[in-house]
């Protein structure tokens, strides 16, 4: 486990996955990210795979692989190759059981950063083969609730879309996993604030479909203690929102590149909505950044 911390914040890495498991807020000691027993994971990173695919399986040139949910990156540990107190990157890259289920030589590279009180998340991913890699990517922090010293439930907690979009759209999903063919408005956001009460889960999931956004907030119109997380969304082209269906004590802000499979619809995988392809050698950069106030 790696610990990492300023003076205002202190985060635990757990290496398997390269997972924070904790951030806590040194004013309070109160830990921000979600640590009970009805989930056991607590910010997963979500690579090659976002979401379910048909049958746990990709085509990719023309020839099927198994693809767990969320894909495998989350399952091995990583490798620390910088450590500083404010900072660290852990690495994970291809090896033999990967290369079975993604034929394909990577690396990916993942830099947490303290900044005041923000948790800066960079991401870098370089596909070593020689020939083009497709991918999704995303990373699922899920936030304890309620926010520090509030006594309030879940459904007095609101999500504010930053910048508001008149019409933002949803992919609905099935009891699988797997998600509707065309998007509809997202139910319930009014002048560009969702209120938990009024979100429509499905199965525990709104599945967002998010050109344009640059952030999500989540705070309390009924709190006047100023507390509220904000995650940025740039360079990502969705946001999935999750609650475990068997709990309301946290939610998860993932922003991810790549959706699950349509129902009875396998594409190639550099042809599945959302996800990205990288030219053989070259490499690409993603960050968000998870700001507690």
């Amino acid at each position: 486990m790696l610990t990492i911390e300023n003076s205002q914040l202190k985060v635990e890495i757990n290496e398997l996955g390269a997972q924070v498991t904790h951030v806590i807020d040194k004013r309070s000691n109160y830990d921000c990210i979600w640590n009970g027993s009805e989930w056991e994971e607590h910010s997963p990173i979500l690579f090659p795979a976002v979401g379910k695919s048909n049958g746990n399986q990709c085509v990719i040139d023309g020839k099927k692989y198994p693809m767990m949910p969320n894909g495998f990156a989350n399952n091995y540990s990583w490798t620390v190759v910088d450590k500083g107190d404010d900072r660290a990157s852990l690495i994970l890259t291809h090896n033999e059981e990967t290369l079975k289920s993604y034929p394909f030589k990577f690396s990916l590279m993942v830099t947490y950063l303290l900044v005041a009180n923000q948790l800066q998340v960079a991401f870098r991913l370089t596909n070593d083969s020689d020939t083009e890699m497709p991918y999704s990517l995303g990373i699922m922090p899920a936030f304890s609730l309620p926010l520090e010293g509030e006594k309030l439930d879940f459904y007095d907690y609101e999500l504010r879309f930053v910048p508001e979009i008149p019409d933002l759209t949803q992919f609905h999903l099935d009891k699988e996993g797997l998600r509707s063919l065309e998007s509809t408005s997202v139910a319930g956001v009014n002048n560009g604030v969702l209120n938990l009460q009024k979100a429509v889960f499905d199965y525990g999931h709104i599945l967002i479909n998010s050109p344009g956004l640059t952030a999500i907030e989540l705070i309390s119109n009924k709190s006047d203690s100023g507390h509220a997380i904000t995650v940025t969304l740039e360079g990502f082209n969705g946001v999935e929102i999750w609650k475990s269906p068997d709990t309301n004590k946290f939610l998860a802000i993932a922003p991810i590149n790549g959706f699950p499979d349509v129902l009875d619809q396998t594409s190639a995988w550099g042809e599945k909505l959302g996800n990205k392809v990288l030219p053989a050698g070259a490499n690409i950069d993603f960050k968000t950044n998870i700001t507690f106030q």
